[in-house]
């Protein structure tokens, strides 16, 4: 059932006309919302934890496209990989787009700091539902992942490490929502 709703404002006249029901004989006008997100404010009364918030929301920002990035390439390579029947012609193309991947992010990359290299490799597993380590090994093979696994744990990396929504990235969930919401 519509209804025609008029507006409180006797001067313009106007109204609008929405979808309504009827509950023991009053009309109920239905009004869709846009979504909302409620964030739980954190307890800012220290300025420690507010600044720590605030630097996390930083690095969030600054690795999160990388992340998204990389899931978007990720599709792509699969999508070609999965055109490809020849293991020597997958091996060349693999190794090839790596080259590419290297020359155009190293760059980017090298700028990063050691927070927000951690970040990225938390998020990475968050867009790609796969941790660094799997993506390394099904690439490049047991052997170079073994080689990068050691060299990110010399800096107290982790590419084994998951993303945790639930608990240990939270905060970075709750800031990822921030910026997708486009609040920010």
């Amino acid at each position: 059932m519509k209804c025609l709703i008029l507006s409180a404002s006797a001067q313009d006249g106007g109204g609008q006309l929405l979808p309504a029901r009827i509950e023991n004989g009053d009309t109920i006008p239905i009004v869709y919302l846009a979504p909302i997100w409620v964030i739980e404010k954190g307890d800012w009364k220290q300025v420690q934890q507010k600044r720590q918030y605030t630097r996390l929301f930083y690095h969030v920002l600054k690795v999160y496209p990388i992340a998204k990035e990389a899931n978007k390439r990720l599709a792509f390579v699969e999508g070609e990989l999965k055109k490809i029947q020849d293991p020597e012609v997958k091996d060349y193309y693999t190794k090839m787009y790596e080259q590419h991947l290297k020359k155009e992010f190293t760059p980017v990359l090298k700028k990063l700091t050691y927070t927000q290299g951690k970040i990225l490799i938390k998020l990475i597993d968050r867009e790609t539902n796969e941790t660094s380590y799997q993506l390394v090994k099904r690439f490049r093979g047991s052997f170079q992942a073994f080689l990068w696994q050691s060299f990110a744990s010399l800096f107290g990396a982790d590419l084994k490490s998951e993303y945790d929504p639930e608990r240990d990235d939270a905060q970075i969930e709750e800031i990822i929502k921030i910026i997708e919401s486009g609040k920010y």
